[in-house]
């Protein structure tokens, strides 16, 4: 009786072990050369769609925004990695907004995994967010990069081809900003 205990717990350990590593398998992390499709929800507000160069407030996909390139931030309102981060992807867009080079070559988006509208506009106001942000209450961006953990930070070019990704909180908002401009060159 002891050993077919013995035996059942050892094949649950073995089992655990098993799926456990066939969920790490299954959400690598996003990384540069990795192919990205999606289409992009409506922009909440008339002014994203024209900092985005879309012509109006529609759905879109990368290759209908002027600029060659977007950086993607996925994140949830309730994640405190996410709240941290806050302040300095704001910064960030500000140092891209500033940089002549910049400026039109990459925009700068969040989109909210599993948020809705209501939860991503008070996100808006309370961190005074001032580029686009999208509700993503079925975790469509997660599905598309197969990684749903946050905060991540991709920057895509024209074909949906990810060029830079960062996963987790970055530590400033200019070392962040280092590692994209040496991949948007």
């Amino acid at each position: 009786m002891r050993l077919q205990r013995k035996a059942l717990i050892l094949g649950c350990c073995l089992a655990l072990v098993c799926f456990l590593s066939a969920l790490a398998l299954a959400e690598a992390e996003p990384k540069a050369g990795q192919m990205v499709s999606i289409k992009f929800p409506k922009p909440m507000f008339d002014e994203d769609a024209t900092y985005l160069g879309l012509p109006k407030a529609e759905e879109f996909t990368v290759k209908d925004l002027k600029a060659p390139f977007l950086l993607v931030e996925q994140f949830n309102t309730t994640c405190p990695h996410c709240m941290a981060q806050a302040p300095a992807l704001n910064s960030l867009y500000e140092k891209v907004q500033s940089d002549p080079q910049l400026k039109g070559k990459l925009k700068i988006m969040a989109i909210g995994q599993g948020n809705d509208e209501s939860a991503i506009k008070m996100w808006k106001a309370f961190h005074k967010v001032p580029f686009p942000l999208f509700p993503d209450p079925n975790s469509t961006f997660g599905k598309a990069i197969n990684f749903s953990p946050y905060p991540v930070s991709v920057v895509l070019d024209k074909t949906g081809k990810i060029v830079w990704a960062h996963v987790g909180a970055f530590e400033s908002a200019d070392e962040a900003l280092q590692g994209i401009k040496a991949a948007v060159k």
